[in-house]
């Protein structure tokens, strides 16, 4: 999988190899320089430390209002930060970010719909899972941006879809 970074507005090309996992040493390029990773304390939200080349750092990723990455401590030490893109699929830096909650639920990488919890018409609270979207070998739990009622329900399960497929929407 191929990453852009920027750190204090100097851009970086990450490549993982497909087969990285958060428990055995992964290789990694970053701008053609090859290192080994590997994942130290990590929770369900975040990675907290890693290992590069054997030597440890401990690391805190601060984001903004929307969720996204705005800077990173690595050591303590501050850097500016922003996830430019991901294979192309799709731009983080760019993206419009309403300043009021949407109900409307969308895929922001193509994938495959693992599970539904909710019916329509179904209430559910903000932060309720509604689904499992798998993509990149991972699972990610899809919630509820808000609290209300579950108006539509655009796939199924098993379906495969592409990047900014309406997974849903909530009233």
């Amino acid at each position: 999988m191929k990453y852009k970074f920027q750190l204090d507005k100097k851009n970086f090309s990450v490549e993982i190899a497909n087969n990285a996992t958060f428990h055995s040493e992964t290789n990694i390029k970053i701008n053609k320089k090859n290192l080994n990773l590997l994942i130290g304390e990590y929770d369900e939200e975040e990675t907290k430390s890693f290992f590069i080349n054997n030597r440890l750092y401990q690391i805190e990723i601060i984001k903004n209002n929307e969720g996204y990455p705005s800077g990173i401590y690595v050591n303590n030490k501050y850097f500016s930060a922003s996830l430019l893109k991901i294979d192309s699929l799709f731009y983080y830096k760019h993206k419009p970010i309403s300043s009021q909650k949407s109900g409307i639920s969308k895929s922001f990488i193509p994938g495959n719909i693992k599970k539904i919890f909710y019916n329509v018409n179904d209430k559910v609270n903000e932060g309720d899972i509604i689904l499992i979207h798998e993509a990149m070998k991972m699972e990610n739990e899809i919630r509820a941006p808000k609290s209300g009622i579950i108006k539509k329900i655009g796939v199924n399960e098993g379906e495969n879809i592409l990047a900014n497929h309406i997974l849903f929407e909530i009233e």
